[in-house]
């Protein structure tokens, strides 16, 4: 793994977040809720909810990419529909589209039963020179 992987996945350990699975388009990452996670108002902070959206789309993109390719995030709109306060959250990631440079992927966040938000995302897929 290279050094730069490395640290992305140091922020993940951090947040205690970690991969569930990934293959064929599709990704999942989840999280223990801690009180960490809380904003002032006893609740999961939503940038939290982001970045574990954002692992997610990554991975079930990242599932589809040639070798040598990679890829960023140009933009991710979340929609939060309820507040956490314990359990497990789980972001569900698929990719929705692929085009040559542009993929569009939606996201599902929830705790059990109760969706916590839903994300679409849009990111960009380059292959590096010489690779």
């Amino acid at each position: 793994m290279t050094e730069s992987a490395t640290r992305h996945f140091e922020l993940a350990r951090i947040l205690d977040m970690r991969p569930l699975t990934i293959g064929d388009g599709r990704c999942a990452w989840g999280m223990p809720i801690k009180s960490l996670h809380m904003n002032p108002y006893g609740v999961v902070h939503g940038g939290l909810l982001y970045t574990l959206v954002d692992y997610a789309m990554g991975g079930a993109l990242t599932s589809t990419l040639e070798t040598g390719q990679r890829c960023t995030t140009l933009e991710i709109k979340m929609n939060y529909l309820a507040p956490a306060r314990e359990g497990d959250v789980r972001a569900e990631a698929w990719v929705v589209s692929k085009g040559g440079r542009v993929a569009v992927l939606q996201a599902s966040v929830a705790v059990g039963e109760t969706q916590l938000a839903i994300a679409t995302g849009t990111f960009y897929v380059m292959t590096p020179s010489g690779a």
